[in-house]
């Protein structure tokens, strides 16, 4: 698998193959999260990804397999609050692969490419979130040697 960050002329490509995939996966998947399918909903992704072609602090990969796109990972460089100590740390903030290649290898590989770039930015932690019940994920980030550190609790307030 080929991996490279997106570009501008993948914009498009991107939002359609893979960006809207994930997002209506992640949305049914998820109590209390329907999908905002409204006109426009394409150039919000691909206005939302321009801005971060030019932003240092954020990057996304691109999986590419026989020239077709099969995954992206998003990652972005997080700092805690002011009073702790200044460290660095890379937050995984998407990671999608289409279903028929899953359990190939390529989610690690695109996980790898966002670790390197954190640690190329001198970050001091990966981290990411994953849905408790989404154990191919879990089991991905596990062998990777990413561990549970804390739980996001969450409550309806419906």
């Amino acid at each position: 698998m080929e991996i490279a960050p997106l570009r501008e002329a993948d914009l498009d490509a991107f939002v359609a193959e893979l960006w809207l995939p994930a997002k209506r996966e992640m949305a049914a998947s998820m109590t209390g999260y329907d999908l905002d399918e409204r006109d426009g909903v394409r150039e919000t992704g691909r206005s939302h990804y321009r801005a971060r072609l030019d932003d240092d602090e954020t990057v996304t990969y691109l999986g590419r397999e026989d020239g077709d796109l099969v995954g992206y990972v998003s990652a972005e460089l997080r700092a805690p609050a002011p009073i702790f100590e200044a460290i660095h740390e890379c937050h995984v903030s998407d990671l999608y692969v289409t279903p028929e290649i899953r359990r190939r290898g390529a989610g690690r590989a695109l996980l790898d490419a966002a670790e390197e770039w954190g640690r190329l930015r001198d970050c001091a932690h990966l981290d990411l979130n994953v849905d408790a019940d989404n154990e191919a994920a879990v089991s991905l980030y596990e062998a990777a040697g990413l561990t549970a550190e804390r739980y996001q609790m969450q409550k309806s307030l419906d």
